[in-house]
């Protein structure tokens, strides 16, 4: 492949209901990476996960017989730790979430505490909120005395709900409704749909919007991001959205996809004719 090919098009990758639903793999995922290795063409799994670590969605995936390093993985913890470091640097955050977003933090070389204790006696100027499956009355207090008292409010993801091997099961958005429900503060929000994700995405991967394409199968998260960060979107039908209710989704989303797949066998094949048009 030339290097004009290599470069024209990459790949932002949703994982939850794009690449496995829980424990079990969408059939065909791990040929569709396959033939992105094989094409050159390069992608990113981005997910608004803040629980995982990128070593252990890469495990995940490699469980799954589908190739993944740390360094293909971008969660939204790592995504709301860059944004800190960029913005509130010199403050101490308090953390609710889970290993993903404490490594995340740590890393970035933020200083953090989850104890609930110290919101009371420290000067806390931020409070950064992922899924927290420990979340207690008493964290809720103490994230909303802080927010009240001045710190800004950041969520690593809006999802109210998230697949899983109970159904669907309560996700960092329902938390973060509970705290802005308690504050009356609006948090920033980190993780898609939002462009603050995916603009350390195309940074990452030295990306430019108009050469990129985000695959996902939820068009209030994935197809929304894509089109708030100016990039082509793909939608597949693995997993939230399906023919039934697509047109409800367009309606709430606003958003046409660029590409709709019914399932990964046919958004392989679109890579493949993808890369030969160039």
């Amino acid at each position: 492949m030339n290097n004009r090919n290599h470069h024209s098009i990459c790949a932002f990758i949703d994982l939850d209901g794009t690449m496995y639903h829980g424990s079990a793999k969408v059939e065909g995922a791990d040929r569709l990476i396959a033939t992105l290795q094989e094409l050159q063409v390069p992608y990113l799994f981005v997910t608004n996960n803040s629980s995982r670590t990128p070593e252990d969605v890469a495990k995940l995936l490699q469980g799954f017989g589908i190739p993944a390093n740390p360094q293909d993985v971008l969660t939204s913890a790592q995504a709301a730790a860059s944004y800190i470091q960029m913005k509130h640097s010199d403050k101490l955050v308090f953390m609710v979430g889970e290993q993903g977003l404490q490594q995340a933090l740590t890393e970035a070389g933020i200083r953090w505490t989850d104890d609930v204790n110290e919101v009371w006696d420290e000067s806390i100027g931020v409070v950064v909120q992922g899924i927290d499956r420990q979340f207690s009355y008493a964290k809720l207090e103490a994230v909303s005395s802080a927010i009240r008292n001045g710190a800004v409010s950041i969520l690593t993801n809006p999802d109210l709900m998230l697949p899983s091997d109970k159904g669907f099961s309560p996700g960092a958005g329902t938390i973060g409704a509970a705290v802005q429900a308690a504050t009356g503060v609006e948090p920033v929000i980190i993780g898609k749909p939002s462009e603050l994700i995916m603009r350390v995405a195309l940074e990452r991967m030295r990306c430019k919007p108009a050469d990129a394409i985000v695959v996902g199968d939820n068009m209030m998260t994935d197809m929304l991001a894509g089109v708030n960060a100016g990039c082509r979107t793909a939608l597949v039908f693995t997993g939230l959205t399906t023919p039934s209710n697509l047109d409800e989704y367009k309606a709430r989303s606003g958003v046409n996809p660029d590409v709709v797949c019914h399932d990964m066998e046919e958004m392989r094949r679109w890579f493949i004719d993808a890369v030969n048009e160039q």
